[in-house]
C-alpha cells in the first residue's frame, strides 16, 4: 500500500517558495525608486509565469502585505493566521519551522476524522471534507497561496482518499469514491470553484500522485467486483441448479458489473468470463449427474431436460458476442448435446417398447405410446424458446422408429394381424401421431412424410411405379434419417436385391441421394429382422 512522506514533499515545496523570495531579500532601506520598480515588476513577472496572475484587487492586497513583509509570510505570522503553534511541528535536525509546515499541520488537524461508520455515510464523510478544502482555500489563499498551501492541500486530500481506500470495501461505495475525484474534487464545486481562479490551483494538481491514486482505487475496486462476482455465482449455482431463473440471475449478476465503470468494462468483461467459464463447469457437471438420475428413474422427469436446454440457450445468446476465445459456447454447445442425448434415449425406449408390443399385438400399444409421450413431453409448454427444438428432436424419432420397426415385421404377418389394409393403417398412425404433437406444440414440423407414402408404396403396381413413388420420398424426406431405410422398406414390400439396385440407379440424380449397402447387409442392424 502506498504511504505519503509528508516531509518529503514539505521540503521541496519551502525551496520553491525560496525562489519567489530572493529579490525582495537586496532590496534595503533607501534604494532609489526606480530599483525598487524594477524589482517588483520581475516579481510580478514571477508570479505570472508561475500561471498566479491574480485578480486586481485581490492582487493589491496581496501587493501591499509583500512590501510591508519583505515579500514573504513569516512562520509567526503564519501561525497566527492558521491558529498553529511553531513549536507544533516537528522539524528534523533542529531545524526552524516553516511556513509550509505550519500548513500541513494545520491541514492534518482540519480535515474531518473518519468515522467508524464511514461505508454507511462515506457521501456526508466527504461532503464535509469537500466543504473544509473549500473553505479553507478561499480563507488562507490570499496570504498562503504562494507559500504551498494548495499543493499541501492536495497531498493531505490525497493522503485522506489513501485512508478511505484501505477502509472501504463495499463495491457501491468504492465507486462512489473513485468518482468524488474528477467530479468534486477537479470540478466547479472545489478545486474549479470560481472564487480559487486566480490562484489557478488546476495547475497545482500533483498529476503523478493523483494517477496513482486512481490506479490504486480502480485495482482494489476491480477485486472487490471479481470477488462479489465469485460468490454471488456460487450462490446461484447452489440455490438455483433446479429453478427455470438460473440464466436470468447469472447474466443479470455480470451485468451489474460490467455497468459499473466504463473505464474497467473491458478488464471487467474479460475477467467475468473467466468466472463465468468456471461456473459453467460446475453447473454443468452438476446437471450431468442430475439428469442421468432422472433419465434412469422409471418415468423419466423430463422437465428438468426442458429446463436446462432453456438455461443453455439463454446463455449461449448472452456470451456469443462477449466469448472470445469460444470457450463457453463449447461447453454450453456440449451440455445441449449430452440434455438432447439423453432426452432421446428416454423417447426411444418408450418407443421401443410400446411399438415392439404394437407390431406383434393387435392391442392398444400406440394409443399407450402416445400417452406415454405425452408425459414425457408434458412440461415443454412451459419454454416456448425451447419447445420446436425438443419437439422436432421426439418427433423424428418417433417416426424412426415407427418406420424401423415396420420394416422389421413382416408384411404378410401384419396382414394377417390388422385385418386392414397395412398403407392405410400406416397412414393412420401417421396422421395421428402428427396430430397429436401438433397440439402440444402447434406448428411443429411433419417428420412424418415417409410414413405417410408408404401407402402408395404398397399400391404401386410396377415397378415403374415403385421408383416414382420413391423419388417422391426421396424429395420430401430430403435430410432425413428415414431415407437410411428405404431400401429395407423396398424389400419389405417384396422388391427383390436386383429390382432394388435398380429403384436406386434410378433415384443418383436427385438431391442428396446417397448409394445404399449391399442387400444382405440392409437388416444387419436389425437384430429382430423377419420377426412376425
Amino acid at each position: 500500500m502506498h504511504h505519503f512522506n509528508n516531509t518529503a514533499v514539505v521540503k521541496p515545496f519551502e525551496k520553491k517558495m525560496k525562489k519567489m523570495r530572493t529579490l525582495t531579500r537586496f532590496v534595503k532601506p533607501g534604494r532609489p525608486d526606480s530599483m525598487r520598480r524594477l524589482i517588483e515588476k520581475n516579481q510580478q513577472d514571477e508570479v505570472i509565469r508561475d500561471g498566479l496572475e491574480l485578480p486586481q484587487n485581490l492582487a493589491n492586497d496581496h501587493e501591499q502585505r509583500r512590501q510591508q513583509t519583505g515579500g514573504r509570510i513569516t512562520c509567526e505570522e503564519a501561525a497566527t493566521l492558521l491558529g498553529v503553534a511553531p513549536e507544533a511541528l516537528a522539524s528534523e535536525a533542529g531545524a526552524p519551522p516553516s511556513v509550509v509546515g505550519l500548513v500541513q499541520v494545520f491541514l492534518d488537524r482540519r480535515f474531518p476524522e473518519i468515522p467508524d461508520d464511514v461505508e454507511q455515510n462515506l457521501r456526508g464523510h466527504l461532503s464535509g471534507v469537500q466543504e473544509t478544502v473549500l473553505r479553507e482555500l478561499v480563507r488562507l489563499a490570499p496570504q498562503l497561496h504562494s507559500e504551498g498551501l494548495l499543493e499541501c492541500c492536495h497531498l493531505q486530500t490525497f493522503k485522506h482518499l489513501d485512508d478511505l481506500l484501505r477502509i472501504v470495501s463495499r463495491p457501491t461505495e468504492l465507486l462512489r469514491l473513485l468518482n468524488w475525484v474528477p467530479h468534486t474534487y477537479l470540478s466547479r464545486d472545489l478545486l474549479g470553484h470560481p472564487d480559487l481562479q486566480w490562484t489557478d490551483p488546476i495547475k497545482k494538481v500533483d498529476h503523478l500522485l493523483l494517477t496513482q491514486w486512481t490506479s490504486r482505487a480502480e485495482e482494489k475496486l476491480f477485486n472487490v467486483l471479481m470477488t462479489h462476482v465469485g460468490r454471488s455465482l456460487e450462490r446461484i449455482l447452489q440455490i438455483e441448479t433446479s429453478y427455470d431463473d438460473l440464466h436470468v440471475d447469472t447474466i443479470q449478476c455480470i451485468d451489474a458489473v460490467l455497468k459499473i465503470s466504463p473505464r474497467l468494462s473491458e478488464k471487467l468483461q474479460e475477467a467475468c468470463m473467466g468466472e463465468l467459464l468456471r461456473f459453467l463447469k460446475k453447473y454443468t457437471a452438476a446437471q450431468k449427474d442430475l439428469l442421468r438420475k432422472k433419465a434412469n428413474m422409471d418415468k423419466p422427469e423430463t422437465k428438468d431436460f426442458f429446463r436446462n436446454l432453456n438455461n443453455c440457450k439463454k446463455l449461449t445468446q448472452y456470451v456469443q458476442e462477449k466469448d472470445k476465445e469460444g470457450l463457453l459456447v463449447e461447453i454450453i454447445k456440449d451440455m445441449e448435446a449430452f440434455t438432447l442425448k439423453l432426452f432421446r434415449e428416454s423417447v426411444a425406449d418408450v418407443a421401443e417398447r410400446r411399438l415392439q408390443k404394437y407390431f406383434k399385438s393387435q392391442n392398444k400399444e400406440f394409443s399407450l405410446l402416445l400417452d406415454n409421450v405425452g408425459s414425457l413431453l408434458a412440461g415443454l409448454p412451459h419454454y416456448e424458446d425451447v419447445q420446436m427444438t425438443v419437439m422436432d428432436e421426439a418427433y423424428k424419432l418417433l417416426a424412426h422408429i415407427y418406420l424401423k420397426r415396420l420394416v422389421a415385421t413382416r408384411l404378410s404377418c401384419l396382414r394377417t394381424r390388422w385385418w386392414a389394409d397395412v398403407g392405410r393403417r400406416v397412414t393412420e398412425d401417421a396422421e395421428i401421431l402428427h396430430h397429436f404433437l401438433s397440439q402440444l406444440v402447434p406448428g411443429v414440423t411433419g417428420w412424418n412424410a415417409m410414413l405417410l407414402k408408404v401407402q402408395d408404396l404398397l399400391r404401386s403396381p410396377t415397378l415403374v411405379a415403385t421408383k416414382v413413388t420413391a423419388a417422391e420420398m426421396q424429395v420430401k424426406c430430403r435430410g432425413s434419417e428415414d431415407l437410411q431405410l428405404l431400401p429395407a422398406l423396398l424389400q419389405w414390400k417384396g422388391l427383390s436385391g436386383s429390382q432394388i439396385r435398380e429403384v436406386q440407379y434410378a433415384l443418383m440424380d436427385l438431391p442428396g441421394f446417397q448409394l445404399g449397402p449391399e442387400p444382405a447387409s440392409w437388416f444387419s442392424c436389425f437384430p429382430w429382422w423377419r420377426c412376425c
